[in-house]
């Protein structure tokens, strides 16, 4: 994959805190803000994203919800391929939803949805801070990628 100097220069840049949230104490970016970020820098058909395997049901369990009604608790695996020109990025993720015992499909379509969308966001994070690499380091938006082999280097944070 060759690059373009707007390219590389957006992927070396940090990335902006008001793109990143908290969840259960941990930093995130949304699935819709990672694809967004995929068309921004490799446009509209510069990536695609391939399923590896079925997306696979891992248990579907009854259970309640907290207000005691009955619900149930379904997870999914997906697998998925990020490629972009010849590059390929391989990811993995299990997605878990709860619903009430008449909204079953939607717990099914919405673990299915989380497990494809965290898959995809595996393999995006190979891309850099842009994609949440530097989360990693306690939720730091700072970047983590600086500098690259053939000389470039990011000299300031490119607003998104």
């Amino acid at each position: 994959m060759i690059l373009s100097e707007n390219q590389t220069k957006v992927l070396l840049a940090g990335i902006k805190s008001s793109r990143v949230s908290e969840v259960n104490g941990m930093s995130h970016v949304e699935g819709y803000d990672i694809r967004a970020m995929l068309i921004r820098v490799f446009g509209y058909g510069g990536w695609s994203e391939i399923a590896q395997l079925p997306t696979e049901l891992l248990y579907e369990q009854e259970t309640t919800t907290r207000a005691g009604k009955a619900a149930y608790k379904v997870a999914y695996r997906a697998s998925r391929r990020l490629v972009i020109d010849d590059c390929t990025y391989d990811g993995s993720a299990v997605g878990e939803s709860i619903m009430p015992d008449f909204k079953r499909g939607d717990a099914h379509d919405m673990a299915i949805k989380t497990a494809e969308t965290q898959a995809l966001k595996r393999c995006a994070i190979n891309l850099g801070d842009q994609f949440g690499l530097s989360l990693y380091r306690n939720g730091s938006t700072a970047p983590l990628v600086r500098k690259l082999a053939d000389g470039s280097e990011i000299a300031e944070v490119v607003e998104q």
